[in-house]
């Protein structure tokens, strides 16, 4: 008996549902470079390392002498139902502009990324961005990173949220905190400092529900 889907790895589950949504569109399974890509793996060697983990825990077979040479399992199925298909509108990044996502931005979002359900619950308000800048490392959260937000203009103290400051017309990702009338933002990286910003200028455009790693 192989692995229910929830039992597995976040990339796993990344890649389970990127070789499935790769075959329903194309009929045949990907390779191992475009499973690298696809669902956001650092590299070929941990595409293969996550792979071989997969097949001990029955949840595809591997013909390593093929390019394509994947087979899903019966047990651990996943269906179009399970897969959420979130919109990438834009970049957070500090010192640029980024306006909360209407949505028209979401309808009209010509990129995309794909992610389990599982790992994002209920899929309404989500949206993607692609981060630009190093603030956020300690939280594992990298250059070129995707983060799945969820759009919602109230936080809790240390959550993670993209900020958008009226006042300087330009947004950035950080861990907030409320004090008084003030914003603490907090870069997750050793050599930057908090800054302060007075709450009236500062609007709470969404909060971080799941990291997709490409770095």
């Amino acid at each position: 008996m192989g692995k229910e889907t929830g039992q597995l790895t976040e990339p796993q589950q990344k890649i389970l549902v990127y070789i499935t949504r790769y075959v329903e569109q194309n009929g045949v399974p990907p390779t191992i470079r475009e499973i690298q890509s696809g669902a956001g793996i650092s590299s070929t060697s941990m595409v293969s390392y996550h792979l071989k983990a997969m097949e001990r825990a029955q949840v595809l077979s591997r013909y390593e002498r093929r390019s394509r040479g994947l087979v899903i399992t019966d047990s651990p199925k996943v269906h179009l139902q399970d897969i959420a298909i979130v919109p990438i509108v834009g970049v957070i990044v500090a010192s640029a502009p980024a306006p909360t996502p209407d949505a028209d931005a979401l309808a009209g979002a010509e990129n995309s990324v794909q992610i389990a359900r599982s790992l994002v619950g209920n899929v309404e308000g989500l949206y993607a961005l692609e981060v630009k800048g190093d603030s956020m490392i300690d939280a594992l959260i990298n250059d070129g990173d995707i983060v799945i937000m969820r759009r919602d203009q109230e936080v809790r103290n240390g959550d993670l949220a993209a900020v958008f400051l009226t006042d300087r017309n330009e947004s950035t990702l950080k861990r907030v905190f409320r004090e008084g009338k003030r914003l603490k933002l907090k870069p997750e990286n050793p050599t930057m400092k908090p800054f302060y910003v007075e709450a009236r200028h500062a609007e709470i455009q969404g909060r971080v529900v799941c990291v997709i790693r490409r770095t």
